[in-house]
């Protein structure tokens, strides 16, 4: 090796500051090789970013420039330089400006990425930013601002921009970051220090260099000390993005990946489990009277009984608000069902939160490893099915996911697909069923029904209109019905005493624009408002009955008559009846089938509340000239049903108008 050769007009700082200059470069060639290595590993596994793709692409292209001609300038100064008297203040600006670029490029990109990034992508960039800044404590001690500002850039500002971001999981991220950029920022100081004490006493006293070397193993040690602090906040950032805070549970992320694990096992074993999708009965109401606070206990209570009862938290997971999922090996359907009804009779037990006894129910649905599916996301979705039908028919039981609820799943997705484009396709008409007034014999309103054509199938509206109500398509079709009702009517062969009748949803009903969207259908279509019934079920009932009566009243006020549709199944009571001040009561065709058993007392009770609050009454479902003649005696001013007319499109209604008056 050539020894330095002093110059006599050197001073013993420019010795020092050529030693520290070394310093930077003999470490350099490993440290531009880590920074190479990190930067391609973060390209090559989320370079494919449908956001920040092409960023990620320039930003390594340019990157891997920089490193090149820091390789370039590396090789250069160890074949050239390195031993020798050359100008170690240009050596040290290009080592200083092309470490500062590198640093600024880190930053760059950590900035660039906070807040469209997954939390595998941020987890991974800062664990290596904080390597890379625990690494640059030694490479970079020759020179202590550059050591230290380095590692300040690598850290602290990606760090800072997730501790004051809205996401809770960011900020613990970013605040651990902060702590940990101030542990850099010390330890570079100090490392720098170390070494430039080190080199100033080798410098003194050759004597020294066996401390120096005990110097470099206590950097060593804080570095090492430093790196297994990263990896234990590391350990902390995984538990905190994997755990529900709340109940202590696997979070969604956290499960999919256990669940994975678990199929795999049980693949290699040939063994099989139950996964049971939970769904608690009741929640809401607590939520809503006793509070979010109250709630939150409640649910860890639950949470507590599932574990206690799937014998250890690994294979439960809370799914998301008031959902659970619980894993259970070695069952097979049967056992499946009884240990979901007993964990139901477990769940309904009262809850005692402060000094109330709550309590809460719960629907479950089953799928069975490996016969129902093999995919994690597949089994989930399916218990999900057989949760949801279960609900739907009766809730606090237990139902095992069956080839019907596929198929029922199959045609529910069908239909949903199909109403997407319904109306982009004119797969809609309209029919119209006279009501007929009891006493003139003449026709008082036609109801408008809805129906739909789908691949040659006509779709009953009883299975289609609550799909298109849980989807959101009933706003765009409930539109076009009543815009079509008014435009067909206007020209129709009833003169102005004969009424449309448009049924409407309650989903319809709140919407803040639904007012402005009748208004548009009568004034595009030049439609009387006087001669427009909107049919409102009682299920409107169960919603803001406040909010319900302030629609209606509004509709009222321009001139439109409101029925009440299906009286007497629903939820109504007389004083809601007395708050509504509707126009028309229509009673429920099951009471006019039943006249005989009972139905007619009923009826008669009916006509006599609606006689005292002002309403007409409408009999639905008259289907024989005996039920027509018994409710015209009875005192029912109108009577709709298949022995007038079935429903028919309004090119027919002349015929069938012209037939009916000489009958």
């Amino acid at each position: 090796m050539v020894k330095i050769i002093k110059t006599p007009d050197e001073q013993p700082n420019d010795a020092i500051e050529r030693d520290l200059v070394t310093a930077l470069y003999d470490d350099s060639f490993g440290g531009v090789l880590v920074s190479i290595a990190c930067a391609s590993a973060l390209f090559l596994i989320f370079g494919d970013d449908p956001v920040l793709g092409e960023f990620k692409l320039y930003w390594f292209i340019a990157f891997m420039l920089l490193l090149t001609i820091r390789l370039l300038d590396t090789s250069y100064w160890h074949k050239n330089l390195r031993g020798t008297s050359y100008a170690f203040l240009q050596a040290k600006r290009r080592f200083i400006s092309m470490a500062a670029l590198s640093s600024f490029a880190w930053t760059t990109y950590a900035i660039t990425i906070v807040d469209h990034a997954s939390w595998l992508e941020l987890s991974m960039t800062i664990i290596i930013l904080a390597s890379l800044a625990g690494g640059s404590a030694t490479v970079l001690s020759g020179n202590r601002t550059l050591g230290v500002c380095y590692s300040f850039l690598l850290i602290f500002p990606m760090s800072f921009l997730m501790a004051i971001g809205e996401d809770p999981n960011k900020n613990v991220l970013g605040y651990l970051g902060l702590f940990f950029s101030l542990i850099m920022i010390l330890g570079s100081w100090r490392t720098a220090a170390f070494t430039r004490n080190a080199i100033v006493t080798k410098n003194q006293n050759t004597d020294f260099v066996k401390a120096l070397a005990d110097k470099n193993e206590e950097i060593l040690a804080v570095n090492a000390d430093l790196e297994n602090k990263v990896r234990l906040r590391t350990k902390e950032i995984f538990e905190l993005s994997n755990i529900d805070p709340l109940t202590g549970l696997f979070n969604r992320t956290a499960f999919s990946k256990s669940l994975g694990d678990i199929i795999s096992l049980c693949q290699s074993q040939a063994r099989g489990f139950a996964l049971l999708f939970i769904d608690l009965d009741g929640f809401k109401a607590i939520n809503d009277t006793q509070g979010h606070n109250v709630g939150d206990k409640v649910l860890v209570a639950i949470a507590q009984r599932i574990t206690l009862f799937a014998n250890g938290a690994g294979h439960v997971c809370r799914w998301g608000g008031d959902e659970f999922i619980v894993v259970i090996e070695d069952l097979d359907e049967g056992e499946a069902v009884e240990f979901g009804r007993d964990l139901i009779a477990s769940l309904s037990q009262h809850i005692k939160v402060d000094s109330n006894k709550l309590s809460v129910g719960a629907t479950i649905g089953v799928a069975m490893y490996p016969r129902h599916g093999s995919d994690e996301t597949e089994l989930i979705s399916l218990a999900d099915t057989a949760m949801y039908i279960q609900k739907e028919k009766n809730k606090a039981d237990v139902s095992v996911f069956t080839h019907e609820m596929r198929q029922s799943q199959i045609r529910e997705q069908q239909i949903k697909e199909g109403l997407a484009l319904a109306l982009q396709k004119n797969e809609f008409h309209l029919v119209y069923q006279p009501v007929i007034d009891n006493e003139s014999k003449e026709v008082s309103f036609c109801e408008v029904l809805l129906r739909w054509r789908y691949r040659g199938e006509m779709v009953p509206p009883h299975e289609f209109i609550p799909i298109a109500e849980q989807y959101g398509f009933i706003h765009d079709i409930g539109e076009w019905v009543l815009m079509e009702a008014c435009r067909e009517s206007s020209s129709w062969i009833f003169d102005d005493h004969v009424n449309i009748s448009v049924n409407v949803s309650v989903s319809q009903l709140v919407r803040a624009d639904f007012i402005a969207i009748v208004q548009n259908a009568l004034v595009s279509s030049g439609f009387s408002a006087s001669n427009l019934h909107l049919e409102i079920t009682e299920s409107m009932f169960e919603s803001n009955v406040d909010m319900m009566l302030e629609r209606i009243r509004a509709l009222q006020g321009l001139g439109i008559k409101v029925s009440v549709d299906d009286f007497g199944t629903g939820f109504s009571s007389l004083s809601q009846l007395q708050k509504l001040s509707a126009d028309i009561v229509k009673i429920d065709r099951s009471f006019i089938s039943s006249m005989a058993t009972g139905g007619q007392a009923i009826i008669q009770a009916t006509q006599y509340i609606a006689k005292e609050l002002g309403y007409s009454v409408v009999a639905e479902g008259v289907e024989t000239k005996a039920q027509a003649d018994e409710l015209a005696d009875i005192g029912i001013q109108c009577s709709q049903g298949y022995y007038f007319s079935y429903p028919m499109p309004i090119a027919e209604l002349t015929d069938w108008y012209q037939k009916f008056k000489k009958s």
